[in-house]
């Protein structure tokens, strides 16, 4: 069929494809880029262990950004819902008990800020642990806790 085709048709033809097969290897690259990115997807509002109601604040766990490098080890938090939230007294923990307490913070909607395991000064988009080692590794999960210590979001390092 194709060789009965002008040689400008068959051109055409041979672009078309080569834009499909272009545009879909690039969409699959970038599933599997961001599933080894950001790891699965987050459990906002996940109720805690003892069967408390799931809570409607929003702040989701996006990322662990460098697990294990403490230079660039950081925890992505998003707020994704529709009202301010105040982090004041909210905790981060890991699985082994490292416990990082936010201080006077207000999230707005669409707000995001990085929590840094080493140390810095603190701005309204950056904050810093302190830590003098890195917190996090693959397979370990991370969990965010607001001030009456219900769990708000969990989140498995990839």
């Amino acid at each position: 069929m194709l060789n009965r085709l002008s040689p400008g048709k068959r051109l055409l033809f041979y672009l078309v494809i080569n834009i499909i097969v272009s545009a879909l290897t690039t969409l699959l690259v970038l599933v599997i880029w961001s599933r080894f990115a950001f790891g699965g997807a987050p459990v906002i509002g996940a109720p805690a262990g003892d069967g408390a109601a799931a809570s409607l604040s929003g702040v989701a766990i996006n990322a662990v950004i460098g697990a294990g490098d403490l230079a660039n080890e950081r925890v992505l938090l998003v707020h994704e819902g529709e009202a301010d939230v105040s982090l004041a007294g909210w905790r981060l923990r890991d699985e082994n008990n490292n416990e990082y307490r936010f201080p006077a913070l207000v999230l707005h909607p669409g707000a995001q800020v990085n929590l840094h395991s080493g140390a810095g000064d603190d701005t309204a988009a950056a904050l810093f642990w302190g830590r003098l080692a890195p917190v996090w590794r693959s397979g370990e999960r991370a969990r965010l806790l607001d001030a009456s210590g219900a769990e708000q979001a969990t989140y498995t390092v990839p």
